[in-house]
């Protein structure tokens, strides 16, 4: 059977500080924490040939039948306890159950190969969180000429298209998922998804989009500022509103 084969993967900047691979030292209030750190090798000294990014790319033999083949930014998290070993993996944002399955089995595999984090010097367990972008093309360079930026706004005006002007809730939320899929932190995409599962009824769904989008740091009064015309001529804004206030 025909196969497309991966040609490029990029790691992408950590999103949040204790996210973040070789970065100092920090001090929230009176303790001073430092992130873990992969080393590639059981408390072997950091060396940076040996990096996450590194690793995964690699490891990462993405050969899947032709319709299987999906591209996007995976999200995952992962607890690195305080003895270096990986616990709770969880997927964040799906690319496809074939991207889930390997980037969760090479990161089981990086177990005790973390520096753990430390809260004024002493190791504890902390939380870390990776994005990886997935891009695929016939050659190195036409796989990394794609613009995830620009795919997601395509499709974020189609969605907004179907919602506010042809009012089809539905078919907004197919083009507003495959933008987290190419970009899972796009907080006005998040909390519009929330809008759309409201105006269906899917009060869990919604109430999931919700969290996720205050989770992220979300500015709802500023978001709805500049879609203010749109978002609240819509019927699901005050059931949305709601929703907003259990957080």
């Amino acid at each position: 059977m025909k196969t497309i084969k991966l040609l490029f993967v990029c790691m992408l900047a950590g999103i949040f500080a204790h996210a973040q691979e070789n970065v100092p030292p920090y001090v929230g209030g009176d303790a001073e924490v430092t992130p873990p750190k992969f080393v590639a090798r059981k408390y072997a000294p950091t060396d940076k040939t040996n990096s996450l990014k590194a690793y995964i790319a690699e490891n990462l033999a993405y050969d899947a039948d032709v319709g299987e083949v999906m591209e996007g930014t995976e999200v995952v998290k992962f607890i690195i306890n305080a003895d270096g070993s990986l616990s709770e993996i969880e997927v964040v944002n799906s690319v496809s159950p074939t991207v889930d399955k390997l980037i969760t089995g090479i990161l089981e595999e990086t177990d005790y190969m973390w520096m753990p984090g430390k809260n004024n010097g002493v190791a504890v367990a902390m939380e870390k969180e990776i994005a990886i972008q997935i891009k695929l093309g016939l050659t190195e360079s036409t796989a990394e000429s794609r613009d995830f930026k620009e795919i997601a706004k395509e499709h974020f005006n189609k969605g907004a298209e179907k919602l506010f002007v042809d009012r089809k809730a539905k078919r907004a939320i197919k083009h507003f998922e495959t933008v987290i899929r190419y970009q899972p932190y796009d907080q006005s995409t998040v909390y519009l998804l929330a809008l759309c599962e409201v105006d269906r009824g899917n009060m869990d769904a919604a109430q999931e989009y919700a969290d996720r989008f205050m989770d992220m740091g979300g500015d709802k009064s500023f978001l709805e500022e500049t879609l203010a015309e749109e978002i609240k001529g819509t019927d699901a804004y005050e059931q949305l509103t709601q929703l907003f206030a259990t957080k």
